[in-house]
């Protein structure tokens, strides 16, 4: 029989269980059984560490965001202007590629926006972000405007399956995003 956990411990589990339900059903598809379950808790229980499925949701929102925004952070490590953005893009790709649940995690909370309690969390999530772009980078507005929405294409084409340069209809897309990962074949 293991330890009893502390009721934070508990919370933190659940919040880390839920996420890749949320992404991979949605704020209305995903039940509260289901992320009990993947917890190891009964389900009355997550309604005493959350006062509703939204309020974890928004929970479940939060730490996704603040986990990219510290990831890209981190890998700016000190750096500033064009290195820093450059780092920061290969961060985020990086988290696309290898933690599907947190890029899935991200189009829902979009898709959840017509909730106005979660459009409100997304808001300040990607205003937290932007901020910490312009604070690290110094880089013109425009330039992390541009950083942003190619972000946004590498999340639609990283989510459809088509960020690993196997579909010759997206490599020219690709290419424009990330030059320095994909070519044409055969130097075409």
């Amino acid at each position: 029989m293991s330890p009893r956990m502390a009721m934070e411990e508990r919370r933190e589990l659940v919040l880390r269980e839920a996420i890749p339900v949320f992404a991979r059903y949605g704020f209305e598809g995903a039940t509260t059984a289901e992320i009990a379950k993947r917890a190891g808790v009964a389900q009355p229980y997550i309604f005493k560490l959350f006062d509703s499925k939204k309020a974890l949701f928004i929970a479940a929102c939060e730490r996704n965001m603040r986990t990219t925004q510290r990831q890209m952070q981190d890998s700016a490590g000190g750096k500033t202007g064009h290195e820093a953005l450059e780092a920061m893009g290969e961060a985020y790709v990086e988290r696309m590629e290898n933690d599907r649940d947190s890029l899935l995690m991200q189009m829902q909370q979009y898709a959840a926006c017509w909730d106005e309690d979660i459009q409100r969390t997304v808001r300040h999530c990607m205003q937290n972000l932007w901020n910490m772009v312009v604070d690290v980078t110094k880089v013109p507005v425009e330039e992390i405007a541009l950083f942003f929405a190619k972000g946004m294409m590498c999340n639609v084409m990283a989510a459809a399956g088509r960020s690993d340069g196997n579909d010759p209809q997206w490599l020219p897309v690709l290419m424009a995003l990330w030059p320095e990962k994909f070519h044409l074949p055969n130097g075409q």
